[in-house]
């Protein structure tokens, strides 16, 4: 499953950089974001920073995957941040402890009339046979509410 999500933010790319990768603010973006037991390791000097996120997040998986889909997960990611002129774009890969899916995808912060787009791309995908697509399916689902929350926090914070 394709997971695309884009919105513009009123600010200018540095500061909305600085919202995504500064140790503080990361800190705040997550606490509102819900989840428990919130980890953040901070590496490098900007433009070149990588994130480590960890924390517990609740599901509620439709009941055809409960077997599969915990209602409660382990979530880590990194974030490689890297810088192309105006353009800071993240590779990221997210591990969901226990479910069988792979996430990689990206987020980038380029100029954009009217102030800094923001976009994030991700590719979700399972192998296992006949339940692998609906497993795919919730997961993207999911990061697509949850990016659009983290959309709403970033929006707050600038």
């Amino acid at each position: 499953m394709k997971v695309h999500v884009k919105h513009t933010i009123k600010s200018d790319v540095a500061s909305v950089f600085k919202l995504c990768t500064e140790q503080k603010h990361q800190e705040s973006i997550y606490s509102q974001l819900g989840g428990t037991d919130v980890k953040i390791k901070r590496e490098g000097r900007a433009p070149n920073v990588k994130l480590r996120i960890s924390r517990k997040e609740a599901a509620n998986p439709p009941a055809a995957i409960r077997r599969i889909v915990p209602s409660e997960s382990e979530v880590s990611h990194t974030e490689d941040w890297t810088a192309d002129g105006d353009v800071h774009e993240a590779d990221i890969v997210i591990d969901i402890k226990g479910v069988p899916v792979k996430i990689v995808g990206s987020k980038s912060l380029a100029p954009e009339k009217g102030g800094c787009a923001v976009e994030w791309k991700f590719d979700v995908t399972c192998g296992i046979p006949l339940l692998g697509g609906v497993i795919a399916s919730f997961v993207g689902s999911e990061m697509e509410q949850k990016l659009e929350r983290e959309f709403k926090v970033l929006k707050s914070l600038v």
